[in-house]
């Protein structure tokens, strides 16, 4: 009987966002999230912009990028396993299908470490 009445307590709570949000909502939330409480590992393209130019673009595997609370700051681990908290201009895609072809859309880069722009870059990776 208590194992029951702690499983009924557990799909309570995971049913909470549904509840608050919405199925619609709650749906996207898993789909982004990679489950329905918090984020798991996953596969992410991560493109930080200032001033209109693109300073960084990570391209990680099996990694949980998360937002932190309250803020418009990133928090994630990259390839290396190197912590990285990042703010502002910035997007954070999930790749959930597609993955080769999303991932060759963008090539890894970090403006304080390359000669060139991003632009720049891309069409010398894409032989363009």
């Amino acid at each position: 009987m208590k194992k029951l009445k702690n499983l009924l307590i557990i799909m309570a709570i995971a049913m909470l966002p549904m509840l608050l949000d919405g199925c619609a909502g709650a749906c996207q939330r898993i789909k982004a999230n990679g489950s329905l409480i918090g984020s798991t590992k996953g596969d992410w393209i991560v493109v930080k912009e200032s001033g209109g130019k693109i300073t960084d673009v990570y391209k990680l595997e099996d990694v949980m990028v998360q937002s932190e609370a309250s803020s418009d700051g990133w928090l994630f681990l990259d390839q290396n396993g190197n912590p990285v908290n990042i703010g502002g201009d910035m997007k954070a895609i999930r790749v959930v299908s597609n993955k080769q072809e999303v991932f060759d859309r963008y090539v890894e880069y970090h403006m304080e470490f390359e000669d060139i722009s991003y632009r720049e870059k891309f069409k010398l990776v894409h032989n363009e």
